[in-house]
C-alpha cells in the first residue's frame, strides 16, 4: 500500500473515530435522532418538526432536518424561494444548485448583514443574485416555498447550527392558499425591494384548512404584537410559552393579566438576555404569583423558539421574537394554529425543553 492510499486509510478511519465519539459523547452510546417528526396522520395538511440539539461535531453532522428539507427543494417541479435570515447549510446549498442547474426558477433573500459573505458570494456565481434588505433591521424570516404549495416556516435559522445545536422548529404545510401568502411576501421583497413597515398589506390572515382556523402574519406591515396578546387574552387555563427574546410590553402585560386572573403560566427563556432590565424573565419571575413558573434553557448553545400554547388548543409560533424591533422594522412571519391536535404536538416539545430546564 502506498503512501497516498496509508493517508487515505488513516483520514477514514479517523472521520469514522470523530463521528462515532460525536454520537457516544451526545447521545449515550446510541446514534440519537437530528430530528423530531410530529404529525398528526400520514399525509396530513402539516408535518411538524423539532431540532434534537445534541451538536456533535461537524463531521458527524447526518440526517438533520435541513436534509428533509433539501429533499422537498430538489422535488420541485417549477419554482423554490428562500427567505434566509441566515444560511450556511450545505445539503440546503447543495439542492438549491442541483434544481438551478436543471433550469427551475429559485429566488433567494438574504439578511445581508448575517448571511455569510461566502454564501452570498457561493449563490451568486450560481446566478442567483439573492436580494439583500441593505438596513440595519433584519429580514428575519426563514421560509422557503415551494411549486406555490408547500411552505416550511419556523424558528429554525438555515444552518448547521440551528439544525444540530439550538432548539428550533420548522414546520411544513401543504396548502396553495396559505403558499400564496408567502409567495406575495416574497413577490415585495425579492422583485419590489420592499422591505419591514414599507411593505404592503395583502396577504389574507384567516384560512380554514382541513376545518383547522389558521392566521397568517407578516411584520411590520402587520401589528403583530396586539394579535397576539389578544389571543392571549382570551387564554382559559393555561398559557405555556418558549422564548428567545422577549421584551414586548404588549405581549408582557397581557401575559400578565391573565396571570393575575389565576391562570396556569410557564415559561422558558433563553437563558442570554434574560437577566436584563427589558426581559420579561425578572417580572414574571418577581411577580409574587404562585401559579406562575418561569425558567431559564438548559441548552449550553441556543433555545430559539418563540412560541406561544394557549389553553392546549392554540399556537402561535414563527420568525417573530417578542421585541420591539420584530413588531416596528423587521421582515418577520407568523403563524397562529387553532387545532388542539396540532397543539398537542407543541405541548410535548415544551415540556421536553422545560424538563431540560430543570423543571418539573
Amino acid at each position: 500500500m502506498d503512501k497516498k492510499t496509508l493517508l487515505g486509510a488513516a483520514a477514514a478511519l479517523l472521520a469514522a473515530a470523530a463521528a462515532f465519539l460525536g454520537f457516544t459523547l451526545f447521545g449515550g452510546g446510541d446514534p440519537e435522532p437530528p430530528a423530531v417528526i410530529r404529525q398528526s396522520e400520514p399525509g396530513a395538511w402539516y408535518e411538524i418538526y423539532f431540532t434534537n440539539p445534541t451538536c456533535p461535531p461537524a463531521e458527524a453532522r447526518q440526517g438533520g432536518l435541513d436534509e428533509t428539507i433539501a429533499g422537498d427543494i430538489r422535488r420541485a417541479a417549477v419554482r423554490v424561494d428562500v427567505a434566509a435570515f441566515d444560511l450556511d447549510s450545505e445539503p440546503i446549498l447543495e439542492a438549491l444548485a442541483e434544481i438551478r442547474a436543471r433550469g427551475l426558477a429559485v429566488r433567494v433573500v438574504v439578511d445581508d448583514e448575517y448571511t455569510p459573505p461566502e454564501t452570498i458570494d457561493r449563490l451568486r456565481r450560481l446566478g442567483l443574485n439573492p436580494a439583500g434588505d441593505g438596513r440595519s433591521a433584519l429580514m428575519h424570516n426563514k421560509f422557503i416555498l415551494v411549486d406555490g404549495r408547500v411552505v416550511w416556516t419556523g424558528s429554525l435559522n438555515y444552518t448547521s447550527s440551528g439544525v444540530y445545536c439550538n432548539n428550533n422548529n420548522a414546520v411544513r404545510f401543504d396548502d396553495p392558499r396559505l403558499a400564496a401568502n408567502y409567495a406575495a411576501e416574497m413577490d415585495e421583497m425579492a422583485a419590489d425591494r420592499l422591505f419591514g413597515p414599507g411593505s404592503p398589506v395583502n396577504t389574507v390572515d384567516r384560512l380554514a384548512i382541513q376545518g383547522a382556523a389558521v392566521e397568517n402574519y407578516f411584520a411590520a406591515e402587520d401589528a403583530l404584537a396586539p394579535i397576539i396578546a389578544r389571543v392571549l387574552a382570551r387564554a382559559d387555563r393555561e398559557i405555556l410559552f418558549m422564548a428567545f427574546s422577549f421584551t414586548n410590553e404588549d405581549i408582557g402585560e397581557a401575559l400578565l393579566e391573565r396571570a393575575r386572573a389565576g391562570l396556569v403560566v410557564r415559561g422558558v427563556f433563553e437563558t442570554t438576555g434574560a437577566a436584563t432590565r427589558f426581559s420579561y424573565f425578572g417580572r414574571l419571575r418577581d411577580a409574587g404569583f404562585p401559579n406562575v413558573r418561569v425558567l431559564t434553557d438548559g441548552n449550553p448553545r441556543v433555545m430559539h423558539h418563540k412560541v406561544f400554547i394557549v389553553d392546549r388548543e392554540t399556537v402561535i409560533f414563527g420568525s417573530y421574537n417578542f421585541t420591539g424591533s420584530a413588531e416596528t422594522a423587521n421582515d418577520e412571519n407568523l403563524i397562529i394554529v387553532h387545532d388542539p391536535t396540532f397543539a398537542g404536538y407543541f405541548v410535548e416539545e415544551f415540556e421536553t425543553v422545560w424538563s431540560e430546564a430543570g423543571g418539573s
